[in-house]
């Protein structure tokens, strides 16, 4: 495509608000660095992308900032799968479609891309060679030339982009699936008051691992989609991913942070030493469930994890910690809240405490106990349902 031989076409996509990138000559490939944000719909901008790239195919960034998305039905095999989504669900309406130069005919069917849901890219969701090119995807526009020499064209030139049935726009943000879903199974597990500050902390740690704000954006938005009842709005999700990644790569992470000020302090027993931890988590959460990963906090302490599992039943028992949110596996770990419930600074209730005058006890590790000070007896805790019998903590 050399320009200004095709001015008016890119002048008409541009108009559109179609956020325009030049791409690689017969192919798909970007030719701008971070394209997804950089991806333009001002017409002197792609002018003088079209002078930098005159051979270039030219894509549209799809998704809600273009306000478009697209489904892709490859060959014969693609229109087959949506007859039959249509012959179960409904006709899709006329909208504005582009033939791709794919063997066996491909098209391009343009819709409008909801203001209030978040479409999630997909290949073969809907069913077999049907994709959905929607946020962090992008698609080539007539008159581009593919790989095999053909070039696109508009099925329909002028027509409108008509706006999805609902029935389409449930089936990709996962509405339809979750209706099926029995409440066991079911991933929207953030709820209302929690939604914000489980969002924040994950895209927090998402850019101490060096995620660009796109990134964040692209990943809350599936985690709004899929686990918060009800989903945030868009705007909320974009300034949750924006207040994140001001924070600098590789920042302090919580359980970090946690640990260094324990570290600081002496405790006598590992047990006391988790309580502790569990202390600063919620010193740093007030009001909010804490999580404790049991993994990374054994290699931290320097023990199984099998071992912090004990510590972490311990404090349930003895009042420390209060289940708020039950363990979900593969999904979310389990959540609590941590509540003082003693003024002594030995974080245990007397009644799990070992009487002063009780003998010396050899642990199941051959180590013989033997507090440092008398105000500090060692800890007995008898069997219960680990198996732990006269287990004694003294780490």
């Amino acid at each position: 495509m050399k320009f200004p031989y095709d001015a008016a076409e890119i002048e008409r996509l541009a108009l559109r608000g179609w956020r325009l990138l030049p791409c690689a000559a017969r192919g798909k490939r970007p030719l701008l660095k971070g394209w997804p944000r950089n991806a333009s719909s001002d017409f002197a901008t792609v002018r003088a992308w079209a002078a930098q790239f005159p051979n270039c195919n030219w894509g549209v960034a799809t998704g809600i900032e273009s306000g478009v998305f697209v489904l892709d039905v490859d060959g014969e095999v693609g229109r087959t799968s949506l007859a039959a989504l249509e012959r179960q669900h409904g006709p899709l309406p006329v909208t504005l479609t582009s033939i791709t130069g794919r063997e066996g005919g491909g098209e391009h069917r343009w819709f409008n891309h909801p203001t209030d849901r978040w479409i999630r890219s997909s290949t073969g969701t809907l069913g077999a060679k049907l994709d959905v090119q929607a946020n962090g995807k992008q698609v080539l526009v007539p008159p581009s030339t593919h790989p095999s020499g053909r070039t696109y064209q508009w099925a329909n030139p002028g027509a409108p982009i008509a706006d999805a049935p609902s029935w389409l726009l449930d089936l990709l943000t996962g509405k339809a699936r979750q209706q099926r879903d029995t409440p066991s199974t079911r991933t929207r597990i953030i709820v209302e008051g929690q939604r914000n500050d489980s969002l924040f902390r994950y895209g927090c740690a998402m850019r101490r691992r060096g995620a660009t704000q796109e990134q964040i954006e692209r990943r809350l938005f599936s985690k709004n989609d899929d686990e918060c009842t009800p989903p945030l709005t868009v705007k909320e999700v974009r300034q949750i991913a924006a207040s994140a990644v001001k924070y600098p790569v590789g920042g302090p992470d919580p359980l970090e942070a946690a640990w260094k000020a324990v570290s600081t302090e002496t405790h006598r027993r590992g047990y006391e030493k988790f309580v502790a931890l569990a202390r600063q988590l919620q010193l740093a959460r007030p009001g909010l469930p804490i999580a404790l990963p049991l993994k990374r906090i054994g290699f931290l302490m320097g023990c199984d994890w099998t071992q912090a599992r004990r510590w972490r039943h311990y404090a349930i028992r003895d009042g420390w910690l209060h289940p708020k949110e039950d363990y979900i596996r593969n999904v979310k770990a389990a959540q609590f809240s941590f509540y003082e419930v003693s003024i002594s600074t030995v974080p245990l209730k007397p009644k799990s405490r070992q009487k002063l005058n009780d003998p010396l006890v050899k642990t199941n590790t051959g180590l013989v106990v033997h507090p440092d000070s008398p105000s500090v007896p060692p800890i007995s805790f008898f069997q219960d349902d680990f198996s732990c019998n006269n287990l004694m903590c003294w780490v």
